[in-house]
């Protein structure tokens, strides 16, 4: 593909003047799109009496009881139906609009599941149409109806002739979102087939001029091909598959910076072992809530000063402590955690996971950690006394951290007990329910 269109097509999401159209194709699995899984799935539940024209991508009924017996199958089909990889990477590209043909909410479930914002409207059959109400930066509108009315969708010929009659018709049900179909000045086709009728109602809603530019994956349709690119100027990616264009077009609106970061989660805790165990499941969770965690192993870069790097740790918003016996052993964990203390507001912005062997509860157990710092710098002690001043360019800096660490053990130590942590295995259970609502108040996310 030419990266130039590409970045073309970036600069108009940027200003607001790209729009998306996602067509019925972009859910397929196998080359089997959303419509012809919806009729396979219809005729299994309903003995037969759904019949579908896949080239029309129409139903037919039995009778006229038939779609109101269907609801609930409709229902139950569209929404076991999850955001894929190319949905997750539109939900974070900052389109101003996104047209989705298909009634469906697999977009809206991309959204909420990374925590992002936006409007959401759909057609409504035989209602005067409201202009769509805008708060956010993006707003999602279902144009041929939404699964949970099923009056709103467009199954059979009828209802497309009475979704034509009131769009087109002399009524005052002309769809609103027509104004803003034709605003933008570059429209992007995903996951469409040219030859349906949908496409071609399209083109004429978004009203094609010349200082429009239009954009879709190859759709393999030698003559349509040539036909929208001689009459209407689409311009076509070449061999490219629509999830490859829009991966391209997610990686040069991130390095544009115009695609949210997610919200940035840190974690303390030793390498290996349980705590590690525990820190790999509480990453997948995080992902999934579009958080990401910054861990040491993986985002220190090569060569990169380790002690910047957890200063960096030490002004997180929001923090998660491993604690382990390892970890209350470990210069460099004690490090992490001085540097976390240091800082401002140190319980409002820690989350301690205390493991079985870390036993901070019991006082006698935190005077042997005590007592193990203590010894520890004696060692060091010994070692200057030794070897004089010499020793000092060797060993001052970590002379300097045990100081600190005996120094502030207790009342470390008396904060982290204090907080009202739950055990592993509540966390466990729970999936991390009550650490990711926590981590979220402390960052405002919501």
């Amino acid at each position: 593909m030419e990266k130039s269109t590409i970045s073309r097509i970036v600069k108009r999401i940027s200003e607001g003047k790209c729009l998306v159209i996602l067509g019925p194709d972009l859910l397929s699995e196998s080359g089997e799109n959303i419509n012809s899984k919806l009729a396979k799935f219809l005729n299994e539940n309903t003995e037969e009496q759904v019949k579908y024209y896949p080239e029309e991508e129409m139903f037919k009924f039995a009778n006229s009881n038939t779609k109101v017996m269907i609801e609930d199958d409709i229902l139950e089909f569209y929404n076991q139906l999850e955001p894929n990889d190319t949905y997750r990477k539109i939900a974070d590209i900052p389109f101003s609009i996104i047209i989705n043909t298909a009634p469906d909410k697999t977009l809206n479930k991309a959204f909420e599941e990374k925590n992002l914002k936006f409007d959401y409207d759909h057609y409504r059959k035989k209602e005067a149409q409201k202009d769509p109400q805008r708060q956010h930066q993006t707003l999602i509108y279902n144009i041929f109806g939404d699964y949970t009315d099923i009056n709103s969708i467009v199954l059979n010929f009828d209802d497309l002739f009475d979704y034509l009659h009131s769009i087109m018709g002399d009524y005052d049900l002309n769809i609103n979102i027509k104004s803003a179909l034709r605003q933008p000045t570059s429209v992007l086709f995903i996951g469409f087939n040219f030859d349906k009728w949908y496409f071609k109602l399209l083109l004429k809603l978004i009203e094609i001029n010349e200082n429009k530019r239009l954009y879709s994956h190859d759709i393999g349709q030698g003559g349509s091909k040539n036909f929208y690119s001689d009459e209407f100027k689409v311009e076509f990616f070449g061999d490219n598959t629509a999830p490859e264009i829009i991966s391209e077009i997610h990686k040069q609106a991130t390095q544009a910076g115009i695609v949210a970061s997610k919200p940035k989660i840190f974690v303390s805790y030793a390498w290996g072992g349980e705590s590690e165990d525990v820190v790999i499941k509480l990453d997948e969770v995080l992902q999934k809530n579009n958080l990401k965690l910054i861990r040491d192993k993986r985002d220190l870069a090569y060569q990169a000063r380790i002690s910047a790097f957890m200063d960096q740790i030490g002004k997180g918003k929001g923090i998660v402590v491993v604690i382990s016996d390892k970890y209350l052993k470990s210069p460099y964990c004690m490090f992490e955690l001085l540097e976390i203390y240091k800082n401002e507001d140190f319980e409002k912005r820690v989350i301690p996971i205390v493991l079985g062997d870390a036993a901070i509860y019991k006082t006698e157990s935190l005077l042997s950690y005590q007592e193990y710092w203590i010894e520890e710098k004696n060692k060091l002690d010994e070692k200057i006394k030794e070897n004089g001043g010499d020793a000092i360019a060797v060993i001052g800096e970590e002379y300097q951290l045990y100081t600190r660490v005996v120094d502030n053990w207790g009342v470390l130590m008396n904060i982290l007990k204090d907080m009202n942590a739950l055990s592993l295995e509540e966390h466990l259970n729970s999936g991390f329910a009550e650490l990711v609502k926590l981590l979220k108040e402390k960052i405002q996310v919501k």
